[in-house]
């Protein structure tokens, strides 16, 4: 039951009933989402749907509407920047396709446009074969694993003024490049963007836990980041929780930022002992270093969740360690944030993890109690894995 579009431009369609699952409905106007609607067991007939949305979104389609009249000449008379669009892997040939296949549907200027597949450590060569039927993807292999090499990787095979990253189980919206491209063009002071990431299917169960726990998406409503260092903000004080901008799946920076802070963390995220941490470290970097972050709901990709739920349990236990991960080595290279940074890891770890054990008992039925200790483990991990994880970087190296 993939996640339906409708757009309020054209005419609205009935929505069936689920067959299996929860039928979801990402509700779009010129091209902005302005809300999803979830059906759990029966449909919807276009009428009623037209009704449901007038009801449920109004002050979001108003806002929506007065936006893109203010925007519209502005952002059709500006030229649309050459973007790279990267997707990194690792041993991931049965879940590129459906990727690749939205990739090369991209509505942008072919001549503006790089499409890239970096093979991180593979173990065999089916992703190689694989591209080949897709000629219009260019593919490079990374060697050394760990998927912040794999982005490193793409930064100096990029010749684009804009990198654009994701993940091969995603599914990029055919105006995703363009709402990325539009952005940065519109603003030269813009260094990075993130965007929604939806739910490409909530099929069963793991799938809707993962969003009931948080999901990825950031809301509706485009949002700047800067840090007011002349009046004295520090960056981890107002910024610190990264995962708030969205996540790696969705991502692009103006290139020449990486020569001015650096590329990402080779020790950080999956293939590391870390297993995460390498985009909330970029994106606290981008603002630590005095640059604009940008949330853009129109940037949108459709995220396949995980399906059962061990697998779901795991990630969770990862994202305790990539965010503990991520504070530690934030500590380590900005000793003036030091502090700062300690005390939101021992506010998150009450506030998300702790307060929320504490409600399981008393409604044990609301949330499953293992997968919020696996998270709870993971956090007290992530304290230590930076450190195992650099002296695996630098074997890897030598």
């Amino acid at each position: 039951m993939k996640l339906l579009t409708v757009d309020l431009e054209s005419a609205l369609p009935d929505i069936p009933p689920p067959t299996v699952g929860e039928q979801w409905v990402l509700v779009r106007l010129q091209g902005a989402p302005v809300g999803i609607l979830k059906f759990a067991s029966e449909g919807c007939a276009a009428d009623d749907l037209a009704r449901m949305i007038a009801e449920r979104f109004p002050d979001w389609i108003m806002r929506v509407e007065c936006r893109h009249g203010a925007l519209a000449h502005q952002e059709t008379a500006i030229e649309l920047p050459t973007i790279t669009v990267a997707v990194c892997t690792r041993d991931g040939a049965a879940r590129l396709p459906e990727c690749l296949d939205a990739l090369v549907s991209l509505r942008y200027p072919p001549d503006r446009l790089d499409l890239l597949l970096v093979d991180n450590a593979p173990k065999d060569d089916s992703t190689r074969v694989l591209l080949r039927r897709y000629p219009s993807v260019r593919y490079v292999v990374e060697p050394r694993p760990g998927l912040d090499r794999a982005r490193n990787r793409a930064i100096p095979e990029s010749s684009a003024d804009i990198i654009a990253f994701t993940d091969d189980d995603v599914s990029v919206d055919p105006g995703w490049a363009a709402a990325i491209g539009s952005l940065f063009a519109s603003d030269s002071s813009i260094d990075a963007v993130t965007g929604l990431v939806v739910a490409d299917e909530i099929d069963v169960e793991p799938q809707r836990l993962f969003e009931e726990y948080g999901g990825f998406s950031r809301g509706f409503e485009r949002q700047y980041f800067k840090v007011d260092s002349p009046a004295g903000e520090k960056a981890a004080g107002r910024y610190g929780g990264t995962g708030r901008f969205g996540t790696g799946a969705n991502m692009a920076f103006r290139r020449n930022i990486f020569e001015r802070i650096g590329m990402f963390d080779p020790a950080l995220d999956v293939g590391t002992p870390t297993n995460g941490g390498g985009d909330l470290e970029m994106f606290f970097r981008v603002l630590k270093e005095e640059g604009t972050l940008v949330y853009e709901p129109r940037a949108i990709v459709r995220h396949r969740h995980r399906r059962t739920y061990g697998a779901l349990r795991d990630q969770l236990a990862n994202n305790g360690i990539g965010f503990y991960s991520y504070l530690v080595r934030s500590g380590r290279h900005y000793p003036e944030e030091r502090s700062t940074l300690a005390r939101l890891g021992l506010w998150w770890f009450w506030w998300w993890n702790v307060r929320r054990l504490l409600r399981s008992f008393v409604n044990p039925s609301a949330f499953p109690r293992d997968l919020i200790t696996a998270e709870i483990s993971g956090s007290f991990l992530g304290l230590r894995r930076y450190q195992q994880s650099i002296r695996a970087s630098a074997e890897t190296v030598r």
